[in-house]
């Protein structure tokens, strides 16, 4: 899945600004992304089987309509945007060794 969102993104033309992997529960994309593109995105996370929830569908569907009220000028105007994605799935947490700092 995070293959496929990385894929979204980029077929979106946004910018991953960051990532953050919480063990195998979950990760964390902050990016930002051209205004026109937002319509794009939502398309691209749906093909990769990538189900939103409500409230992001409802973002997405806000952000579209505010975006088309606004007119032409407001088009190119870049959006910053996080996705929390949670995975499903019956495997223990994953561990991960911290390695020792010296001194």
């Amino acid at each position: 899945m995070i293959a496929r969102v990385r894929s979204a993104l980029a077929a979106s033309a946004a910018w991953v600004l960051d990532v953050k992997q919480f063990s195998n529960v979950s990760v964390c994309f902050s990016f930002e992304i051209p205004g026109n593109r937002v319509a794009r995105l939502r398309e691209a996370l749906a093909a990769a089987d990538l189900r939103l929830t409500r409230e992001s569908n409802d973002s997405f569907a806000s952000f579209s309509a505010s975006n088309e009220s606004a007119g032409e000028g407001s088009q190119t105007t870049d959006v910053a945007g996080t996705l929390q994605i949670t995975f499903i799935h019956n495997e223990p947490d994953l561990k991960i060794e911290v390695p020792r700092i010296p001194g």
